[in-house]
């Protein structure tokens, strides 16, 4: 493929140092650890849950057994992906790329332009790995959910969420929300939450009372971590706008320093998620499930065999969303 450059200038003067890069946020669930990563897992790593009831009776010389001890094995291979492109360094002979490039005709490679793709294109496919972590389905999931019928129970798939599965990108894996809703093993199981109106700042904290209220008690009060509400991105700028009246200044706790958001004591990660989806997890239920996490930043800058003139980057990694302990989460969906 041929480099897309747009030499909207004459090279006659001192190109400023360095190329200024298109992604302006991270990946802040690898970066921030908002989620459990599981390493080393090539494939048909087990996931085992352990679901217990207990009774208590009193005491006897020959008692009757009571109570039920329950393990839930998931089978997780991670989807190996690839990012993969070409490009002819003879089509940067008239940019500002061939500042680097050493005398003679055969000589056409830019250090500078390879590091620009580096440092471009291991942002970009960090971020896109990121967007499709938390949002996207694949063609089987999406036909299989389709083909359910719409309940209310917690182990049912509803409608609203029937209707955010359907418009989900299509994706080489299941997302996180898509595993909540549907994870082939078992259809749900965490608490649904519909949400009665479109968020925006007038009713946002409606429907953040509407989540709240649904939340299960054991998840807020977890002891050795912390719950998180992940929402939308969008809803940082909601809950600006909402917390203008000061009616609202005690249900949003904003600390603008530290750029720390919280809805009555939970605090709220923004993360690329559907606008009206908002899932409420411990960190530790939500697994990144990969075979190295340093392979989502290695890009290979390689040239083709002679004679071919064109170089490629080559981008490989293994991923894969699963949620555990389904009882205990809570997912939004407006």
């Amino acid at each position: 493929m041929a480099i897309s450059y747009s030499q909207l200038v004459t090279i006659n003067g001192v190109a400023a140092d360095p190329v200024i890069s298109e992604i302006i946020f991270e990946n802040k669930t690898i970066s921030e650890g908002l989620v459990a990563f599981e390493t080393g897992i090539k494939a048909g790593t087990i996931f085992s849950e352990n679901v217990n009831s207990v009774v208590m009776q009193n005491w006897a010389v020959n008692p009757s057994a009571s109570g039920t001890i329950g393990i839930n094995d998931v089978l997780i291979t991670p989807v190996k992906v690839e990012y993969l492109d070409a490009f002819t360094p003879n089509d940067l002979r008239t940019s500002r790329f061939n500042r680097d490039m050493k005398p003679g005709a055969w000589n056409d490679v830019s250090d500078e332009f390879a590091k620009m793709v580096l440092n471009g294109v291991a942002k970009s496919i960090s971020a896109d790995a990121e967007t499709k972590f938390w949002n996207g389905a694949t063609a089987a999931t999406k036909t299989a959910v389709a083909a359910l019928t719409a309940g209310t129970a917690n182990n049912q798939v509803g409608a609203a969420e029937k209707t955010l599965v359907a418009a989900m990108p299509t994706t080489l894996f299941d997302s996180v929300i898509t595993r909540a809703i549907y994870n082939n093993a078992a259809v749900g199981g965490r608490i649904k939450v519909v949400g009665t109106a479109a968020i925006t700042a007038s009713t946002i904290v409606a429907q953040y009372q509407l989540l709240y209220a649904g939340i299960v008690a054991e998840t807020l009060s977890a002891s050795d971590e912390k719950a998180f509400i992940y929402a939308p991105r969008s809803h940082k700028q909601l809950i600006n706008i909402a917390n203008v009246n000061l009616t609202y200044r005690d249900v949003f706790s904003v600390d603008m320093v530290a750029d720390k958001y919280y809805y009555l004591g939970v605090e709220i990660k923004f993360v690329p998620i559907a606008e009206n989806v908002m899932f409420v997890s411990l960190p530790s239920n939500i697994k990144w499930c990969t075979d190295l996490m340093e392979d989502l930043n290695m890009v290979v800058i390689d040239k083709f065999p002679q004679p071919r003139k064109d170089y490629f980057y080559d981008v490989v990694f293994t991923i894969f969303a699963h949620v555990t302990n389904q009882r205990f989460n809570t997912l939004y969906v407006g």
